[in-house]
């Protein structure tokens, strides 16, 4: 009877289980096209402030290149805050571990870190955290990327910084996220996808060459930063469905394992009853004859 009684305790909470996990998969599939609508808003917008800086520097500086000299460097990882996301955090630890590698030795990097994840693997590697983000991913909007943007801009204004890298996941579609760092000041993108700019007029305005492009520059950055932010939590989402969805495909395998073993050990003990009636009345008609 125990034995029934805890295999019908397994097959309730199997159950319950599922149900949750299922409702997470399909509250995590609904933000999704959101997200990714954001996303690529912010690529849009960034990719409109890319050609005009490049305008700017290429028309107006003569191509005046930065410095090639990367002594202080400063790198983004975002990762998420909690776990259940699958591979996710573990894909961006990879890219951070080759950042690391391909800066070498010599250079120390000086983290920014998003997510409690992040945080937890560079401070077990021994990297340099100089600011810690305790901030959901998800919760991150426009103006608080405008604040972390301003921050970049002051240390690039006072030479604390020659390199900007950011490690961030990529959001593709509902089944494809891909964990990849770019560096993102001093270079800026090719020109590969872009269509290049064409104009017939000449721009006139009050504010100096550099003024213009220090401001073409931190709205670049602070639309490229956003559409990373979102392409990262669209991806964690993206996982976190996916990790979901097996976790309830193998509840799902548990549950049929857990029924069936229930239906066979109540059949054996069906059956075994019912051998007892026939072995006791084939006892008793022994007995009578």
């Amino acid at each position: 009877m125990s034995s029934t009684n805890q295999a019908q305790k397994t097959i309730k909470a199997l159950n319950s289980t599922r149900k949750i996990v299922h409702v997470t998969e399909l509250a995590t599939l609904g933000k999704l096209p959101q997200l990714r609508e954001k996303s690529e808003a912010a690529v849009s917008y960034y990719e409109t402030i890319l050609k005009s800086l490049r305008w700017v520097r290429e028309t107006m500086h003569n191509g005046k290149n930065q410095t090639a000299t990367e002594k202080n460097v400063t790198a983004i990882a975002v990762t998420s805050e909690r776990g259940l996301c699958g591979a996710y955090n573990s894909d961006v630890f990879s890219k951070i571990n080759q950042l690391i590698e391909s800066i070498g030795d010599q250079v120390t990097i000086n983290w920014v870190v998003i997510g409690e994840q992040g945080h937890r693997y560079l401070t077990k590697l021994g990297q340099n955290i100089t600011a810690y983000l305790q901030v959901s991913l998800e919760n991150i909007d426009l103006e608080t990327t405008t604040a972390i943007t301003a921050d970049f801009i002051d240390q690039i204004n006072s030479q604390q910084m020659d390199a900007l890298y950011v490690v961030f996941t990529k959001y593709f579609n509902a089944v494809h996220s891909e964990a990849m760092y770019e560096k993102i000041y001093p270079d800026i993108p090719e020109e590969e996808g872009l269509k290049p700019i064409e104009v017939d007029y000449v721009l006139d305005y009050e504010e100096d060459d550099e003024q213009v492009e220090q401001l073409l520059l931190e709205n670049y950055l602070c639309g490229l930063l956003y559409s990373m932010f979102r392409y990262s939590v669209a991806s964690e989402y993206c996982m976190r469905r996916i990790a979901m969805k097996q976790a309830k495909d193998n509840i799902q395998k548990q549950l049929d394992e857990a029924i069936f073993d229930a239906r066979k050990k109540s059949l054996q003990q069906k059956t075994s009853e019912l051998l007892d009636i026939i072995s006791g009345a084939q006892t008793i008609r022994k007995e009578e004859e």
